[in-house]
């Protein structure tokens, strides 16, 4: 069991009481000007088990968590000042005119300032460029997806159609690999084709 620390954004501005029943849970005392990020610190098996009980706990006394604060989006400048490179070193690695090719994808393309992930260009560090970097992992970012996914299924029209892109969990195949296992179709978290046409009807 490991200890893990990470925050959260709260729908609204939490009441002290209700926060109080969240064990490790606290308001994030610097966050301006709507109060409504708090800082968790859980101990459990994974980071992924610790944010997952960490939601449920705050859902259980009404407060509403709508995303995972992964600190994910860097500028190519950020990018520079973490690794200790320059900003144009970077944005030639970016335009495949260093380095050796497949920069990650910017996040908001065709943007004045454009913002990448962390997570995918610091696994293109160490799987290309050999850098000794900490891993820091998807499960944040993958968490915040997820919540925001959950909080905006009601609204899709045909949220069948793309519940194929997520997976339901991870499971270990006999070589060990991780194989992504596909939602099945009548999972229950999600509408079905009927009901949703009701919906869109009524």
């Amino acid at each position: 069991m490991e200890v893990y620390d990470f925050c959260l954004i709260l729908a609204s501005p939490p009441e002290q009481r209700r926060i109080a029943q969240v064990r490790g849970v606290e308001p994030h005392l610097t966050d301006q000007p709507d109060k409504r990020q708090v800082i968790a610190r859980r101990e459990a098996p994974s980071l992924a088990e610790a944010v997952v009980s960490v939601i449920q706990e705050l859902e259980a006394v009404n407060l509403a968590p709508v995303r995972v604060c992964d600190n994910d989006w860097l500028t190519l400048a950020d990018i520079a000042t973490r690794i200790g490179k320059s900003r144009e070193i970077v944005r030639l690695w970016s335009i495949g005119k260093q380095g050796p090719g497949a920069f990650p994808p910017p996040l908001n393309p065709g943007c004045d300032t454009r913002f990448y992930s962390w997570t995918e260009v610091s696994h293109w560090l160490r799987r290309r460029l050999g850098y000794q970097l900490p891993d820091p992992g998807p499960d944040l970012v993958v968490a915040n997806l997820l919540l925001q996914a959950r909080r905006q299924a009601s609204r899709l029209l045909d949220p069948q159609a793309l519940s194929v892109l997520l997976t339901s969990y991870m499971a270990a195949s006999p070589t060990g690999v991780v194989q992504p296992r596909p939602y099945a179709v009548g999972d229950q978290s999600w509408p079905s084709r009927p009901a949703v046409r009701a919906r869109a009807a009524a």
